[in-house]
């Protein structure tokens, strides 16, 4: 006897639960993506981080920029994030 048990389901019956965090976005900066124009840029120098600080700088970035697409997709629009020389994240819509 194997000490396993187990049920054959339907696909349709599976359950789960998602991985990760739920993102939480800021609706002024959905809003403000919602409103910019293509061939507009927005800088967003409140979510700048600091270049020189190699051990952070690269999360830094990945984290703001998950945020900032995240905050794209509940716009309605694709975004296509740069950074400046000096860790400012700007934004714009495709």
């Amino acid at each position: 006897m194997s000490e396993f048990e187990f049920e054959v389901i339907d696909d349709k019956d599976v359950e789960f639960v998602r991985r990760g965090r739920k993102s939480s976005v800021a609706p002024e900066l959905v809003e403000m993506l919602k409103k910019l124009p293509k061939g507009k840029t927005a800088k967003i120098t409140s979510m700048a981080g600091n270049p020189k600080d190699e051990k952070t700088y690269t999360a830094h970035k990945a984290r703001i920029s998950a945020t900032l697409r995240s905050a794209g997709k509940q716009a309605g629009k694709t975004v296509r994030i740069t950074w400046t020389p000096t860790g400012v994240p700007q934004v714009s819509a495709k």
